[in-house]
């Protein structure tokens, strides 16, 4: 997910947007309705102060108007005060703007440096000409260092509901997001998902219902195809015995029915196996090393063995050893000698490798034939890689089959643990 898509990122934006237009409308009508009158009454007022000691000066009593302005603090010289160090703001070049309109040309307003800072100098129509000190804006108070203060403000302010907002909504959904697998597969989980917005509660209540409805179907195949299972076996015995009841059969003919029989036997074990799924078996810690011995126990032919002591896992045992039972079975069934089974760490999991010298399959057709049903050129239900494609997507691992050195086919099962 990329910075601008999150929750997150979308939150500080339109906060920060928000705010943005907040204080633009703000400064437009504090302009229009607050700083141009006090503006304006504050030139009259610099206007009626600049005339009263213009008008004492031009009576015979300079001298002592601009003493008395100086025994009130203010700062007085007859040169031209050295410009301000920095630029001055745009509210102060209109002040100064408005200010030419209002005191005439024959004073002047500017913006200049002074003993302790920036001073706003005000040139009275005197001859010599004296410029008075009217504002003082002393460092460390002005008006940027304001502003670079209610900027930073705002951020934080921005950050802080932002992150506010996006874990009240986030979490939740992070919650739901990490239980979604498992409810959509069908697995009993109720996601905690704690206080959240209406939207995510719905979407969590609709989840569980789905879940609840997979659950059920799940139920419903297993009931039938168990049905279908001991409905067709218990006619495959009768033939079974028939079969071996009849006189003077052809051995090869019989042989051949013997084998029909007891391959659909198999189909019907394989569709058991893929109904039941493992899901309702409980987690353990299982011997890996073991359950491959035991896959190995019932094979024929001569199979190259690499095994640790021990390899233990958290899982299914059932589940895990049907999973390796079918990789053997379909080493078997389509391969060729030479065969091996071997088991090794790989990461935090174990790798379950089984390999032939058979004709392999195709690499386009690797993921194909890990789905239910898919026969392609190997014969069978189709069902026996899908079952070990499921069982390892159930241990957080996954079934790689990958073409062997020179021919054949090597089947990985990767698993970390249920």
């Amino acid at each position: 997910m990329s910075a601008m898509r999150s929750v997150f990122a979308q939150l500080v934006l339109v906060i920060a947007l928000v705010l943005a237009g907040a204080a633009t409308l703000a400064l437009l009508l504090g302009r229009e309705f607050a700083a141009r009158p006090a503006n304006t009454q504050l030139l009259r007022g610099i206007e009626g102060m600049a005339v009263a000691v213009e008008a004492l000066a031009r009576d015979g009593r300079r001298a002592h108007a601009l003493a008395r302005l100086r025994e009130a603090g203010i700062e007085l010289r007859e040169d031209a005060p050295p410009p301000a160090r920095t630029r001055p703001l745009a509210v102060m070049r209109r002040f100064e703007s408005r200010a030419r309109g209002v005191l005439g040309a024959e004073r002047e307003l500017r913006l200049g440096a002074g003993d302790d800072g920036h001073v706003l100098w005000l040139r009275l129509d005197l001859q010599p000409p004296v410029w008075v000190a009217l504002v003082h804006d002393r460092p460390g108070t002005g008006l940027r260092q304001y502003s670079a203060l209610l900027l930073g403000g705002c951020v934080l302010l921005v950050w802080a509901a932002a992150a506010w907002v996006a874990r009240r909504l986030v979490q939740p959904l992070r919650r739901l997001a990490s239980a979604a697998p498992a409810l959509v597969r069908g697995e009993h989980v109720v996601p905690a998902i704690g206080p959240a917005p209406a939207e995510v509660v719905g979407l969590a209540r609709a989840l569980g219902e789905a879940n609840r409805e997979v659950r059920e179907a799940a139920d419903e195949r297993r009931v039938m195809l168990a049905g279908i299972s001991h409905d067709l076996r218990t006619p495959l015995t009768r033939l079974q015995y028939a079969l071996a009841l009849v006189p003077g059969t052809d051995p090869a003919l019989q042989a051949g029915m013997y084998r029909d029989i007891a391959e659909i036997d198999a189909i019907l074990s394989q569709f058991i196996a893929y109904a039941r799924d493992g899901r309702d078996e409980r987690v353990e810690l299982v011997d890996l090393a073991q359950v491959c011995r035991h896959a190995l126990a019932a094979a024929d032919g001569d199979w190259t063995i690499d095994l640790p002591d021990s390899a233990s896992i958290q899982g299914r045992p059932m589940a895990l050893l049907r999973a390796v039972e079918n990789l053997v079975a379909n080493a078997q069934r389509h391969g060729a000698p030479p065969r091996s089974l071997s088991l090794v760490r790989e990461g935090d999991g174990w790798r379950v490798e089984v390999t032939d010298g058979g004709p392999g399959i195709e690499q386009a057709q690797a993921q194909r034939v890990q789905r239910p049903f898919v026969h392609g050129d190997r014969g069978g239900a189709g069902l026996g890689l899908a079952i070990v494609a499921r069982v390892a997507h159930q241990h957080r691992g996954e079934l790689r089959l990958l073409p062997g050195s020179p021919t054949g086919l090597r089947a990985q099962l990767w698993l970390r643990g249920a």
